[in-house]
Formats: C-alpha cells, structure tokens, sequence
C-alpha cells in the first residue's frame, strides 16, 4: 500500500513540474504581437500604442479596438 502511495505522490510531482515548466516557457517565450478578432496579428509597439492612446483593449488575450495605421513621414 505504501509503494501505491509513493507512486501517486510522484505522478502529481511530475504532473506540477511539467506545468511550471510549460508557465515558465510560455512567459519566457518574446512577445511579438498582438492578434485581433478577425485573426490579424498587429505588431506589440502597434498594439501598445493603441491601448495607451485608448483605441483598443486588451479582452481575453485578444486586442479589441481601433488601430490606427503607422505613417513613416
């Protein structure tokens, strides 16, 4: 009974480590945009500028709002 004990207290070990893992990776990884509704990936400075100006939001990971295009003058 022991050994069924040691057994499963190893498994949930493995199970935790394997999702900090996957968090820390995940945090790790550059961000390098942002997506919209329709699918379109919008640039991060594109995307961090629409959100400071308050165009747009950030709901569910998903960038709602107007972006406005850049103009290289």
């Amino acid at each position: 009974m022991a050994s069924l004990l040691l057994k499963r207290r190893q498994g949930h070990a493995l199970r935790y480590l394997l999702l900090e893992m996957a968090t820390c990776q995940r945090a790790a990884a550059p961000f390098t945009g942002f997506q919209t509704i329709d699918g379109e990936m919008v640039s991060y400075v594109r995307g961090e500028q629409a959100i400071r100006s308050g165009t747009a939001v950030l709901i569910g990971g998903l960038l709602v709002g107007t972006v406005l295009p850049q103009f290289d003058s």
